[in-house]
């Protein structure tokens, strides 16, 4: 499918995109021009074979939809971190402009392959190339060149696999800066002949922050910034075996996840198909809990993960991101939000009112950083906002225009998104 018009530094809501019946989100032009690929500084760590004087590391990275490589412009023979920069682009191929169902699943299957390739060849290799978190930096930049159904854009910036299309159990990767929104249920007892009101009850709400650390030595999540800096104390007794796939051990408390030789460098929440009823028994089956699960690399996570907790006695856990909000007069003020709220979510906490007059973006904003084509981006100091136009896509080059189709409006938001608001007198 041919690539649509794109505006040069907006990011565009469409509907009804080339036939479909699918919202998209288009990238900017600035971001996905396949001739200037985007550069992404500061990644180098100044080792392997870039010190010969060579201008590429030849296919770091590459498959039919994506390409990464390592720059080294000047052909520097011991180039240090700055002369050396990582590109990323889409390749000519179909799938990520194709609304097909095959092209999206070859799609997804081409972006974990990336990441795991940039882990395993110059994250985790020897000599390494690379910083530790380059991985998830180059992923999110991948997203950033992406045109995607908003359907998408939470599967590619955070994991998010609703389950709906796949038939499998929903899941979601656990990312530093989210916080764990955690729904415990406590199983009470009454005495006939009121035993009907036995069950499992709720019971507050906790607030785990994730982290990185590397107070241990190597670089692992936490769940609490505090206890990640301090000695993980051992469980007595210990659990008769490790837990893991085949043993699950329940989450007690936060206290269960941190506790010795226990942390990965990465987790997925995974959601059961299917819970007990409020009345019933509670159990510790992985397919009837909200499970947790983790590993220190991509493809292990994904496949056969080496550690597993249970949330048991029907445990919710959501996970929360952080976005910026603001009232035209007012301060920015960060504001944590459950992953899959939409912009649409946060004007109704706000009014019921909708913008069907223009400019639309007068009423509201939305700004999405990332790296940009012209500087070196946020990671060198200077962040990039990109502004989220909301269009019909017989409107492309016509400018700013009025809300008249809600279904724009359903873009879900991602982590760092900065949203603005100003709503008329009387709305």
């Amino acid at each position: 499918m041919a690539q649509p018009t794109l505006l040069n530094t907006q990011y565009l809501v469409v509907t009804a995109y080339e036939g479909s019946d699918q919202t998209w989100l288009l990238p900017p032009a600035a971001v996905s021009d396949s001739s200037n690929p985007l550069r992404l500084p500061l990644l180098y760590i100044g080792t392997g074979n870039l010190k010969n004087g060579a201008t590429t590391v030849p296919l770091v990275a590459t498959n039919d939809d994506f390409i990464i490589n390592l720059v080294n412009p000047n052909s520097v023979t011991n180039p240090t971190q700055t002369d050396v920069y990582a590109t990323v682009q889409l390749t000519a191929g179909s799938n990520a402009w194709s609304t097909a169902s095959a092209a999206r699943a070859k799609l997804r299957t081409n972006f974990l392959s990336c990441i795991e390739q940039i882990e395993q060849l110059c994250q985790a290799g020897s000599p390494m190339l690379l910083l530790p978190e380059a991985s998830s930096i180059i992923a999110a930049a991948l997203v950033q060149i992406m045109p995607l159904p908003i359907s998408e854009v939470l599967l590619y910036a955070c994991g998010l696999d609703s389950g709906m299309v796949s038939g499998k159990p929903p899941s979601v990767d656990v990312m530093p800066g989210m916080r764990l929104r955690c729904e415990p249920s406590l199983r009470q007892y009454v005495a006939p002949p009121n035993q009907t009101f036995s069950g499992y009850v709720a019971s507050g709400s906790l607030e785990w922050n994730v982290v990185n650390s590397v107070a241990s030595g190597t670089r692992e999540q936490a769940f609490d910034a505090f206890l990640a800096a301090v000695s993980s104390p051992q469980i007595i007794p210990p659990p008769q075996t490790a837990p893991g796939p085949s043993t699950p051990e329940p989450v007690y408390s936060l206290i269960d996840l941190q506790a010795a030789n226990t942390g990965c460098k990465y987790h997925r929440l995974i959601y059961p198909q299917n819970m007990i009823a409020g009345s019933a028994v509670g159990n510790v089956s992985a397919q009837q809990n909200v499970q947790l699960v983790g590993a220190n690399d991509l493809t292990t996570l994904l496949t056969a993960p080496t550690y597993q907790r249970i949330f048991f006695g029907r445990d919710v856990v959501i996970p929360e991101i952080c976005i910026l909000v603001c009232f035209k007069g007012t301060a920015v003020q960060p504001c944590y939000v459950p992953l899959g709220t939409t912009v649409n979510n946060m004007l109704e906490r706000y009014t019921r009112w909708k913008p069907l007059a223009g400019p639309a973006n007068e009423i509201v904003q939305l700004f999405r950083y990332g790296y940009s084509a012209f500087s070196n981006g946020s990671i060198s100091g200077s962040m990039n906002g990109f502004p989220v136009l909301f269009a019909l896509s017989s409107n492309l080059n016509t400018g700013p225009d009025p809300i008249t189709d809600f279904k724009v409006l359903d873009l879900p938001l991602c982590p760092g998104d900065a949203l603005y608001l100003t709503f008329p007198n009387g709305a």
